[in-house]
C-alpha cells in the first residue's frame, strides 16, 4: 500500500484555550483513566512521571489535590471541593463517552449536587480533542525495527496501542482510523493497535490538529512522526536513516522505562 504523505513541518502544539475545547479534552482523559467516586469525588490517575502534568491540570482548573497512590508509582488528582466538583462536572458534560463514566456522573454528581444529567450518547466527536485525552490517559506509541542486522530488508512498524476493560470505545477507534480490536483472554481486556502505515497516518494526522498535552505521550508522538517522515521518503533503506531509527527507537524505549 503506497504510503501517506505527512509534512516534514509538525505543526505547533496548542493547548486548547478555548474553554469548549477544553472541556472535551477533560472528558477524554477522564474517561481513559478517571472516575467520580460514590461521594461525588473526581479522580484523575496519572503515572508518577507525568506527575507535572496533574499539577499543570490542577492550576489550570484551580481546584485539586494530588496525592500518591499507595503502592503504586503514581499520584491522583482528587477534586473534592464543591465548587471545583461542579466546575469540572459543567465542563465534561455532554462530552464523557465512556458508559461507566456516564453512569457515575448521572448516578453520582446529578443526586448530590441536584444538577442536569449528562448526556448517554456515547459516540465519539472527531472534530474535538476528546480522543487526544483519552490517549493522554491510556494510549502508548511502539516502535520495532526488523531484520535489523541485515539493512537491506530493514523493516519497520510503527504502533499506537490503547488497553481498556471493554471495546466499545476502542472500536469506534479502529472504525475511524483502523488498524486491529484484540481481546487478551488471561486479563479480560480488549486493545486497539493502529497496525499499519495508513491508521498511523490518520492517527499522526489528527495528533497535528488536536496535540496530546502529557509531555511524555506528546514527546513520543513526535519521535513516532519523525520516523512516519523517515519511511514515508524511503530513508529508512539508507544507512543513515537507519542510524536515526535506532536512535528514535532508544528515546522512545528510555520514556517508556521510565513509565514503568
Amino acid at each position: 500500500m503506497k504510503k501517506k504523505l505527512l509534512s516534514i513541518h509538525r505543526p505547533k502544539k496548542n493547548k486548547f484555550l478555548n474553554i469548549e475545547m477544553f472541556g472535551h479534552y477533560l472528558a477524554g482523559l477522564i474517561d481513559g483513566d478517571g472516575h467520580i467516586s460514590k461521594l461525588g469525588h473526581i479522580v484523575i490517575f496519572f503515572n508518577l512521571s507525568d506527575v507535572r502534568n496533574a499539577h499543570q491540570l490542577r492550576s489550570r482548573l484551580k481546584y485539586g489535590k494530588i496525592r500518591s497512590v499507595k503502592n503504586k508509582k503514581a499520584v491522583n488528582l482528587i477534586i473534592s471541593n464543591k465548587k471545583g466538583i461542579l466546575l469540572v462536572a459543567c465542563l465534561i458534560k455532554n462530552k464523557l463517552k465512556h458508559l461507566s463514566k456516564i453512569n457515575q456522573y448521572n448516578n453520582r454528581l446529578v443526586k448530590l449536587f441536584n444538577i442536569e444529567k449528562t448526556s448517554l450518547d456515547n459516540t465519539i466527536n472527531w472534530n474535538t480533542p476528546w480522543f487526544s485525552g483519552f490517549f493522554d490517559a491510556d494510549g502508548y506509541f511502539k516502535i520495532y525495527l526488523l531484520n535489523r542486522k541485515n539493512r537491506i530488508n530493514l523493516e519497520v512498524r510503527l504502533l499506537a496501542q490503547i488497553d481498556q476493560k471493554a471495546k466499545v470505545l476502542l472500536s469506534q477507534i479502529k472504525s475511524k482510523f483502523g488498524g486491529y480490536l484484540g481481546y487478551r483472554k488471561s486479563q479480560n481486556t480488549y486493545y486497539y493497535s493502529s497496525v499499519s502505515f495508513n491508521a498511523m497516518f490518520k492517527l499522526l494526522t489528527f495528533f497535528d490538529t488536536f496535540n496530546l498535552q502529557y509531555y511524555r505521550t506528546y514527546l513520543k508522538y513526535t519521535i513516532l512522526r519523525k520516523s512516519y517522515v523517515i519511511v514515508q521518503n524511503n530513508e529508512h533503506l539508507k544507512n543513515s536513516g537507519q542510524l536515526k531509527l535506532e536512535k528514535y527507537l532508544k528515546k522512545l524505549n528510555k520514556l517508556v522505562l521510565k513509565r514503568l
